[in-house]
């Protein structure tokens, strides 16, 4: 009899450390995306502000307009991310900033610039 008990007393120490942990587990949020869209014209980035949150997955979406100015590639040279940017075509930029601070994107040639604010 003793020995029954002792068996579901552990059984259920068990059950509830399992409780336990799928409790916390489906406690922790999911990181949520933030999207951007961001255009590059004759004068640069619009915008040329971004925020974005520590541990969040970021994705620019990034669309050249004018054939005019530099352009055509994007860079984050902290993230070391370099992308050519067609014409009116977007183009995908996806990270995930591990800690606070900004972020600077330029063209090609460092003459247009922009920057993401991580908090």
């Amino acid at each position: 009899m003793m020995r029954a008990i002792r068996t579901l007393t552990a059984g259920c120490v068990v059950l509830l450390a399992c409780n336990e942990a799928a409790e916390s587990t489906a406690q922790e949020p999911a990181p949520v995306e933030s999207r951007h869209e961001v255009s590059v014209g004759a004068h640069g980035y619009e915008p040329s502000t971004i925020e974005a949150a520590v541990g969040q997955p970021v994705t620019l979406v990034v669309t050249r307009t004018t054939d005019e100015g530099c352009g055509d590639v994007l860079a984050i040279p902290s993230r070391d991310i370099r992308r050519d940017l067609p014409l009116n075509e977007p183009v995908e930029i996806r990270f995930t900033p591990s800690e606070a601070g900004s972020i600077r994107f330029t063209c090609g040639m460092g003459m247009y610039d922009g920057t993401i604010v991580v908090q």
